[in-house]
């Protein structure tokens, strides 16, 4: 049969010209995907077989294809590169989990409380003093020791530890809903 009086017809609605298509290429198109996912049948069947749902939907489409067969070829081999793709994503994604282990992991519930808890911070440390602000900030999300912060500053050790004092009353006051959250994250 003419390729282009099949792609007209299949255009058109023709269900027995697209079942005519799909029993002339099917097999060869699955041995192909194999080539590309060695030999992996039910992954294969699998992407031929999208590639023929959405051949279908966009029959209207098809007229514009030059040789049927290779617009099928290149098809399936764009669906199994995107599989690949996806492939190596997903196991990326499991040797990280698996490298950071069960702990590291949030769920959905706890995320939302993380951003909720770190947007009312933002808005809890918007009512410090410039200072306590930075002594906070440098001490305890930074990281540094009071040490190294009245050195980084210029101030008196002394300065600092009431600084940071007086930063942890007003967000113990800004923050008693979340303030054991705080505690946890700030004070391991």
């Amino acid at each position: 049969m003419d390729e282009q009086a099949i792609l007209r017809k299949i255009s058109e609605g023709d269900t027995r010209a697209f079942a005519w298509m799909f029993q002339r290429y099917y097999r060869d198109l699955v041995l192909f995907a194999g080539s590309w996912l060695h030999g992996k049948q039910e992954v294969c069947e699998d992407i031929v077989q999208e590639v023929f749902v959405r051949f279908w939907q966009e029959r209207g489409e098809m007229q514009k294809v030059g040789t049927l067969k290779s617009f099928l070829l290149k098809s399936v081999q764009n669906a199994c590169i995107s599989h690949i793709r996806h492939e190596r994503v997903k196991s990326k994604y499991a040797e990280l989990k698996t490298l950071l282990g069960p702990e590291s992991h949030r769920e959905t519930e706890e995320y939302i409380l993380y951003s909720e808890l770190n947007s009312q911070l933002q808005t809890a440390l918007e009512h410090l003093s410039p200072v306590q602000r930075k002594c906070f900030e440098l001490n305890k999300l930074v990281g540094m020791t009071q040490i190294q912060v009245a050195d980084e500053l210029g101030i008196p050790l002394r300065t600092v530890e009431l600084r940071i004092a007086e930063a942890l009353k007003i967000l113990k006051m800004q923050l008693k809903d979340y303030f054991l959250l705080v505690c946890i994250l700030f004070f391991q």
